[in-house]
């Protein structure tokens, strides 16, 4: 027994355990039978009144245990004679109950112990009954009058209990084992878990009746129910409301129209049927008018637009475009450009244009350039012209350039198609690098190609290269009755303008030269009166006389140099002009 109860807890001495007692003698209250000393004299033992009828003392642990043994140390004062002894301890009852002593009759309580002794035998004063109930209250109560008190003149029952002991565990105790410290050693009972003592109920979902004891995990979840203490509903488009226990994840399948591991997505409203694929939400039965993909999630390649309902434009290849925007996304027929091929392209081109800009693909019809092909070719040109430049592969005759809008029409034999410079001999009567000089009049059988100088001599009258000149009074040596040698050179004859120029000229340089010396002569005059001035009046303040000194020289060389500014360039000079080599 000592084993076993080393093993259980002792319910008195829990924080939440109240002790009463029927009525108190003498201030010794019912906790001085819970306070841990066992001693059983008579100041260490709580202490009913006498001349009462029924006397108890109860422990209520205030909620139900499961009790296993109740221990009484009654009050013994010693062994001697004389010593007080547990007289009053006979007759005594154990019970157990839900209620206080003061609410359940004796009838209504469950009896765990019932003591037979009389006097004069005493019952043993430290007892140790065994009491297997699940309770609230443990109760000792006697009727019992002894008859030692009567010499003392005192009656009714009387209780001296020096200390209770009530030992047990908590009611979810699995077989009611626990240690000293009211920790449940063997497990909990169904419907409770938790360390130290079983004292939390499992969740009310768990399928099981009971759930892991240190964490309170359900083992499995009733059904609609998921997460580790199945407090989480399943989706409500799980079929059968049945999920995965871990994860939520409908096991069984989603709902018509849902899908998804939860079934919380719904399937495209465009899925004939209104029906998809759990995973993948592949339409079953395809996609109604206009919409296409596994998902009926976009629009077939002839439409357009949040609702599919647009058509993309008729000069898209294929009728294809983008299902958001309804751009041509295979590009446009030939003729037609733009994002949704709504553009034409220009007339002129061939091979249709670009989609982007409109620029004609390929090259430009005849006669035709520019990046649209709307630009003529120059009337000069040949043939064709460059697509992008314009210009000529090959002039007209008698057209040259780049474009072929120079004329070299006077070249008998054509032109060079870049310089315009005329190829072979030039026409009767010009000549140039372009035949578009004429030869004098006055020469005979025309004149030379590049120069102009005639072939065969010059008219009567005329001389020179170019038979310009006419024969007169300067060629007299050469000539005769009006016919001259070609090349025949003038006679010196003095040229009558130049002369009266020079004549001009020497006349002004005379004046020019007279009035410099005038005025070279007015400035020394000058300078010389002033200077016999200045020596007449320092004659009269000063009795000494001076040597003239540096700064007069100075002052008549600043003279000169007046006069050298006042002569300046002559009238001469700028008749004469710039000089000239000679």
């Amino acid at each position: 027994m000592e084993a076993e109860i080393n093993q259980l807890e002792n319910l008195s001495r829990r924080p939440t355990t109240v002790l009463t007692q029927s009525s108190t003698y003498n201030a010794q209250t019912a906790s001085i039978a819970n306070d841990g000393d066992v001693h059983t004299d008579d100041l260490n033992c709580a202490h009913t009144a006498p001349n009462n009828e029924k006397a108890w003392l109860q422990v209520d642990f205030g909620e139900s245990y499961s009790i296993n043994n109740v221990k009484i140390y009654y009050r013994r004062d010693g062994d001697g004679h004389y010593n007080w002894k547990q007289y009053r301890f006979r007759q005594f009852y154990l019970d157990v109950s839900n209620s206080s002593a003061t609410q359940t009759p004796t009838s209504l309580r469950t009896r765990c112990y019932k003591d037979n002794t009389t006097a004069p035998n005493l019952p043993p004063n430290i007892i140790d009954i065994p009491c297997k109930r699940t309770a609230r209250s443990v109760i000792v109560e006697t009727t019992y009058d002894p008859p030692e008190d009567d010499r003392d003149g005192e009656h009714g029952a009387i209780l001296e209990i020096c200390e209770i002991e009530v030992y047990g565990c908590e009611t979810t105790c699995r077989n009611n084992v626990c240690d000293g410290f009211g920790n449940c050693t063997d497990g909990c009972v169904d419907g409770y878990w938790g360390p130290p003592a079983c004292n939390f109920k499992c969740p009310a979902d768990c399928k099981e009746p009971n759930c892991i004891m240190y964490n309170g995990h359900c083992n499995s979840c009733k059904s609609g129910y998921w997460g580790n203490t199945c407090i989480s509903q399943c989706p409500i488009n799980c079929i059968g409301r049945v999920c995965d226990k871990s994860s939520g994840t409908c096991t069984q399948g989603c709902t018509s129209g849902r899908y998804g591991d939860t079934c919380n997505i719904t399937c495209s409203p465009w899925c004939v049927g209104g029906t998809c694929d759990k995973q993948s939400a592949t339409c079953f039965n395809g996609c109604v008018q206009n919409w296409s993909g596994s998902q009926c999630d976009e629009c077939d390649s002839n439409h357009y637009g949040s609702s599919c309902s647009l058509v993309c434009n008729s000069n898209c290849v294929n009728y294809t475009c983008n299902d958001t925007d309804g751009i041509c996304s295979l590009g446009c027929k030939t003729g037609f450009h733009g994002d949704v091929c709504d553009r034409q392209c220009t007339s002129s081109c061939p091979s249709g244009c670009d989609r982007s800009t409109g620029q004609c693909n390929g090259d430009c019809p005849v006669g035709k350039f520019g990046e649209f092909c709307n630009k003529f070719c120059n009337q000069g040109c040949e043939d064709r012209c460059m697509r992008y430049s314009g210009i000529c592969t090959n002039c007209i005759d008698g057209m040259f350039g780049d474009v072929c809008d120079g004329n070299c029409s006077s070249c008998p034999t054509g032109c060079d198609r870049i310089s315009g410079r005329c190829g072979g001999d030039c026409p009767a009567g010009k000549f140039g690098e372009f035949c578009n000089k004429t030869c004098s009049q006055h020469c005979r059988n025309g004149c030379i190609r590049l120069t102009g100088s005639c072939n065969d001599g010059c008219t009567v009258g005329k001389l020179g290269d170019f038979c310009n000149e006419t024969c007169d009074a300067r060629h007299e040596t050469c000539c005769s009755h009006d016919t001259c040698a070609r090349y025949c050179t003038q006679s010196p004859i003095p040229n009558t303008e130049h002369m009266s120029s020079l004549y001009a000229v020497i006349t002004v340089f005379c004046i020019s030269l007279l009035v410099n010396i005038f005025t070279i002569t007015w400035i020394f005059r000058n300078k010389a009166c002033k200077s016999q001035d200045v020596n007449q009046e320092e004659k009269k303040d000063t009795d000494s006389i001076s040597t003239p000194g540096i700064y007069d020289t100075a002052e008549e060389n600043a003279g000169y140099q007046e006069l050298g500014q006042l002569s300046g360039p002559s009238h001469y000079d700028h008749l004469q002009g710039p000089a000239t080599n000679k």
